[in-house]
């Protein structure tokens, strides 16, 4: 497959500094995402706590995936559990390994913890946990048939919106070409039904306790603009489901 060629070049941060320096006061929070405006992987900025709000809508969308789904390519599934953004994150990246089994790739981000702070990692308290694992055909059969019977083929939950401050799931993936996305928030007959996620916890090696999901206060889920300090700290937003994909950010 065939990169697009839109007439305009552009060189690693390095050569950009070279010729032109990126500059705060005219990219504005975009200075931190260089890496991105080079060409990086939406993927790769969606594992760096710098740059991961930046680049969170488009991780979920699968623009990375949509971008490389063609016929006769290797499927792919992405499949991101919020468990209430600001609290826990967990992440599975299933990829085909072309030899009829799949690579689990599974994260987990939780809530930062300052104490585990240390002058050798800064970042340490926002980094993900991970871990990886190999299925093999009977277990990709297994996983395929559970996204099935929870309506991960089916045409997505248009207009269902989905908060950052509670649960839900969202799933992304390419197969035989075709890009599917469908969404699950709780509280709902459709979550109570799913499927997959027992056989992602079941696979999942970081070790880290998955955060349940539990009723919350319409009052923290219906917040207004502007946001307090605390809201902005905690990264309160909304997504919508498309037709076609994330339509609301």
């Amino acid at each position: 497959m065939q990169a697009r060629h839109t007439g305009r070049k552009y060189g690693s941060c390095r050569h950009l500094a070279a010729k032109r320096p990126c500059r705060v006061a005219r990219y504005g929070a975009l200075a931190l995402l260089c890496g991105l405006v080079a060409g990086c992987a939406i993927g790769q900025a969606a594992h760096n706590p710098l740059t991961q709000r930046f680049v969170w809508y488009r991780f979920l969308n699968g623009d990375d995936i949509r971008e490389n789904c063609y016929e006769g390519g290797l499927w792919r599934y992405r499949l991101v559990y919020n468990g209430r953004y600001q609290e826990q994150l967990r992440r599975y990246e299933v990829i085909a390994d072309g030899a009829g089994g799949a690579y689990l790739v599974s994260r987990v981000q939780g809530s930062a913890h300052l104490v585990s702070v240390t002058l050798n990692d800064v970042m340490a308290p926002w980094r993900w946990r991970r871990a990886e694992a190999r299925l093999n055909a009977e277990a990709v059969a297994e996983l395929e048939a559970a996204l099935e019977r929870s309506g991960f083929f089916a045409p997505p939950a248009e207009g269902l919106r989905l908060p950052s401050a509670g649960f839900y799931w969202l799933a992304v993936g390419c197969r035989d070409g075709t890009v599917h996305l469908n969404a699950w928030r709780y509280p709902s007959a459709r979550f109570a039904a799913l499927a997959f996620p027992d056989f992602l916890f079941a696979r999942d090696g970081t070790g880290v306790d998955v955060n349940p999901p539990r009723e919350i206060d319409a009052t923290e889920l219906t917040f207004k603009r502007p946001l307090t300090v605390a809201q902005e700290q905690q990264s309160y937003f909304w997504l919508t489901v498309g037709e076609d994909g994330l339509k609301g950010f």
